[in-house]
């Protein structure tokens, strides 16, 4: 027996809570463990996003919009971990 309704909502907070969790994982991991390969593997990640971020200025209001990603293997297995947990329980 499901634990709780599947629907599209579920799925993008289990893939969040996740990415969060793995996310803290790595920079823990980077705070205590020594240099070396197998630190940087699971530390070093990649950036995607707006950078500077774009401002529009229309006299009244300015908006600023921007986004950015930070994720290394760490955040993908706990994105991975939630999609696990959102098929199978």
């Amino acid at each position: 027996m499901a634990l709780f309704k599947k629907n599209i909502w579920i799925l993008l907070i289990l893939i969040l809570i996740g990415a969060l969790l793995g996310n803290v994982l790595g920079e823990i991991l980077r705070a205590i463990s020594p240099e070396g390969p197998v630190r940087n593997i699971f530390t070093e990640g990649f950036f995607i996003g707006i950078t500077p971020p774009v401002t529009i200025d229309i006299r009244i209001i300015t908006f600023t919009i921007g986004f950015s990603l930070r994720a290394n293997l760490l955040t993908l297995l706990g994105s991975i971990l939630g999609i696990y947990i959102y098929k199978y329980v």
